[in-house]
């Protein structure tokens, strides 16, 4: 299972959506789905978006775990 710990992210940095929304043009609906696990199929664009603006690395945002047989 694909984990995007954006909402991790953002608190760490105190970063609100609205900022990430203005800073790299993610629309804000996108933002919250990600947010709140509803969306894992994040284009790769999207992912540099938030790491750039951000300042962490893809493996800061993504992380697999392995589900249980």
């Amino acid at each position: 299972m694909i984990i995007i710990k954006l909402r991790e992210l953002l608190w760490e940095k105190n970063i609100s959506s609205v900022q990430l929304h203005n800073a790299t043009g993610i629309s804000k609906s996108k933002i919250s789905e990600i947010i709140r696990g509803k969306r894992t199929n994040v284009t790769l664009e999207t992912v540099e978006k938030i790491c750039l603006y951000i300042g962490c690395k893809i493996e800061d945002l993504i992380q697999i775990k392995k589900e249980l047989p």
